[in-house]
């Protein structure tokens, strides 16, 4: 038995596309028999907290009835058009930080400072400014994603190997050779690192923009779940966004280790 279980974690433990698979696959199975075990002995009162099952019937009414796909429909169009400015955006503004000390010194304070403010305190006035709708979804969700994208960028910049840049001036290399050949592929994991935080606080930013300025989406729904006390259709689209952000990260984590092998374990 004990022989058996070394070798179950073992397998964990690999570094392969199936083990990587069973580690997720037994984390979710874990996860559901706590929970079936956690309202069944505890937490009996289902307004708090409700099995699994009837989580799963809430899911298959919501996609039977058709709200489901109206509310992704809003959401999934809100992210694919912030994300990606997020992104493109962080990547811009980093660059520009790293390429000027003077200008990491001047914008670094004002950035870390509006780092720092909460966007749910800002939500009803942009929503005030641009009214319900994409727009104030959009700008909410850029600004919750963008300055981890911001700080990977310029800290991937600056970490770039100095060996590899003075090996690269030996060669007479200006500044565009140095920057596409060395610099910026020396950052390109730091940068996709700080993409897959982007990602996670994307959907923070969608839920927390839906909750505020939209008559649809994911925040709408749950939302509306909870001034309802439906928390089966609430944990069922709470669920959703999890999944989103677990393939998200998968899918990160992947192209990270795709541009950076050296940099696993």
């Amino acid at each position: 038995m004990h022989s058996w279980f070394s070798s179950f974690l073992g397998f964990l433990d690999r570094d392969t596309r199936l083990s990587g698979i069973v580690r997720i696959s037994f984390s979710i199975v874990l996860l559901l028999i706590f929970w079936e075990i956690l309202t069944s002995t505890l937490v009996t009162n289902k307004l708090l907290l409700v099995p699994p099952y009837e989580v799963l019937e809430a899911l298959l009414k919501e996609l039977r009835n058709g709200r489901f796909w109206t509310n992704a429909a809003s959401t999934f169009i809100a992210i694919g058009v912030s994300f990606p400015i997020a992104v493109f955006l962080g990547i811009g503004i980093g660059l520009l930080l790293a390429s000027s000390r003077i200008v990491s010194l001047t914008a670094g304070p004002i950035l870390t400072a509006m780092y720092s403010v909460p966007i749910v305190a800002l939500a009803p006035l942009f929503i005030a400014w641009l009214g319900l709708g994409l727009a104030s979804k959009i700008l909410i969700v850029v600004l919750v994603a963008i300055f981890p994208v911001i700080v990977t960028t310029e800290a991937g910049l600056r970490a770039a190997d100095k060996p590899l840049i003075e090996a690269a001036k030996s060669f007479n290399a200006n500044q565009w050779q140095l920057f596409s050949t060395v610099t910026f592929p020396y950052a390109l994991p730091f940068i996709v690192s700080g993409i897959r935080v982007a990602w996670a606080r994307c959907l923070v930013g969608i839920v927390v923009a839906e909750f505020f300025g939209s008559f649809a989406g994911f925040g709408f729904a749950i939302l509306s779940a909870g001034q309802t006390f439906d928390t089966a259709t609430l944990l069922a689209y709470v669920i959703v966004l999890g999944i989103m952000g677990l393939l998200g990260s998968l899918f990160f984590t992947a192209l990270e280790k795709r541009l950076a092998p050296w940099r696993q374990e």
